[in-house]
């Protein structure tokens, strides 16, 4: 059995492999093996992955039809034979020593997972290696339900929508778990955050955990990628995870007050992420307008406002809800300008 199962999703990321790869491929923990699953790519990434297979031994490819990221990762868990599996997406890469530090945090606590941190970049130049951290912040027993639940979101008082980074790229996963009780993704084609679900339906069988503070991943902001689309129906997207996540409180054993208050949080978080999406796009203000005004109208807003505690959210997320509930698109689009002032000011003074 080797130590740790290392499955990469491949899909037009040519440009972006060899580093991906390189990362990989030299890691410090040599004891791996590294499974590409080639989602049917339409530029030279198959070529590219069979080539890699012949130079090293440890690597296997599977080619597949195209399905989407979540079944792509499916189909490297069907072949996945590590002590330990994680992810990693095709184009991001990792720090060198990351998997060997991880590894060994897991092993010696017992874990059954272990979580920790990504770093964005746009230009690679960037992206420098983070120091390995230590410390780790451990969830055992009745304590994983707490982490599930800041898994889908914060409490409404939070600074922040999440407390945990929660990607399957920045988890360890202990793959007797996933066997023994075929703990599989959705396609994120039905499901959005499909890594929030195959984490809370992992971590219901687990009795350890962590959380890890260092930012070993890179990820790269790519425009063109899924999660920065624009995509008229995002919002109903919102909503099937929403409803979905409210229908199995009970069975991932969560409490069901708590699980559905961190739920909300969740909707408009991803909401307010939608709505940036469609402020950043090139549609006409008219047409903006118009979508806006029509997904305000969905009846969850009004449900939230009666149920939810709102008013205990931050400044910005609770200005955002109040222009969503009642339908103020020039204060929600005055809030994004203001917020993308805000960010660049504080990444220039950095």
């Amino acid at each position: 059995m080797k130590k740790l199962s290392i499955i990469i999703p491949v899909y037009n990321v040519e440009k972006y492999l060899d580093k991906c790869l390189s990362s990989v491929i030299n890691q410090t923990l040599r004891d791996i093996e590294i499974i590409l699953v080639d989602d049917q790519s339409p530029d030279n990434c198959p070529q590219m992955c069979d080539e890699y297979a012949r130079r090293d031994s440890r690597i296997k490819v599977v080619h597949k039809e195209n399905g989407g990221l979540g079944f792509a990762r499916n189909s490297g868990l069907e072949i996945a034979s590590g002590e330990y599996v994680t992810f990693l997406d095709s184009d991001d890469f990792i720090d060198l020593y990351t998997y060997e530090h991880l590894y060994n945090l897991a092993s010696n606590n017992a874990l059954d997972a272990l979580y920790y941190k990504f770093r964005r970049f746009t230009n690679e130049a960037e992206a420098v290696p983070a120091e390995p951290i230590d410390k780790i912040t451990l969830y055992k027993d009745d304590a994983v339900k707490e982490l599930m639940l800041d898994i889908i979101a914060s409490e409404p008082s939070a600074k922040a929508d999440h407390k945990i980074q929660c990607s399957a790229c920045t988890a360890m996963y202990r793959m007797a778990i996933i066997q023994e009780h075929n703990v599989r993704f959705h396609s994120e084609r039905e499901l959005i955050s499909e890594d929030v679900i195959f984490n809370l339906d992992y971590l219901k069988y687990a009795k350890s955990a962590a959380y890890n503070n260092g930012e070993y991943y890179h990820y790269r902001i790519n425009p063109v990628s899924l999660s920065s689309t624009f995509r008229t129906d995002r919002m109903e997207k919102n909503l099937i995870l929403y409803e979905y996540i409210k229908e199995n409180i009970s069975s991932w054993n969560l409490n069901r007050n708590l699980a559905e208050e961190r739920n909300n949080r969740l909707f408009i978080g991803n909401s307010r992420t939608t709505v940036t999406h469609t402020l950043q796009s090139d549609k006409t203000l008219t047409e903006k307008k118009e979508w806006f005004g029509l997904k305000c109208e969905m009846p969850i807003w009004r449900e939230l406002a009666q149920k939810f505690s709102w008013k205990k959210l931050p400044l910005y997320p609770r200005l955002f809800f109040f222009g969503c509930i009642t339908k103020k698109y020039y204060l929600v689009s005055l809030l994004y300008s203001v917020k993308r002032l805000y960010n660049k000011y504080e990444k220039r003074i950095k």
